[in-house]
């Protein structure tokens, strides 16, 4: 399993999925955990977001986990399906894994990890810990 997760680069989506919807004032719980487990197997890791890159960026800087990502994106533009297209992203950081609150908007093809929306600040939220408990599973 670590050898295929090296070969990926996976998108996370911003507000509603890595930041609380409601306020943007807090990061979700285990995020920071499942980031580094990502890093450590050696996948790419970008974020990518309905409010374009440097929002995407100034929230990362903002709860210190720009250390961990290679790239930030917008999501500028959707298909005829209503789904958001990818050909903006440069080849090397084309995601092959997306994380999303809103998985049937991520484009077909790419393996969808879909979490429930991450409202406001809940110490209690594990959606992340379970990614991170799954990829540092003995394969």
């Amino acid at each position: 399993m670590v050898e295929s997760i090296a070969a990926e680069v996976w998108a996370f989506d911003v507000d509603g999925c890595l930041i609380d919807l409601l306020g943007g004032a807090s990061l979700r719980p285990h995020a920071r955990e499942l980031l580094e487990a990502l890093r450590a197997v050696g996948a790419r890791v970008v974020l990518w977001s309905g409010g374009g890159a440097a929002w995407a960026q100034t929230k990362a800087e903002a709860f210190g986990i720009a250390d961990l990502l290679d790239g930030y994106y917008g999501k500028p533009d959707r298909g005829p399906d209503g789904r958001w297209l990818l050909d903006h992203l440069p080849e090397h950081h084309r995601p092959t894994v997306c994380v999303d609150d809103a998985p049937a908007e991520v484009p077909l093809g790419v393996r969808t990890i879909g979490v429930r929306p991450y409202l406001s600040p809940n110490t209690h939220d594990r959606a992340f810990a379970t990614l991170a408990d799954e990829l540092a599973a003995p394969s």
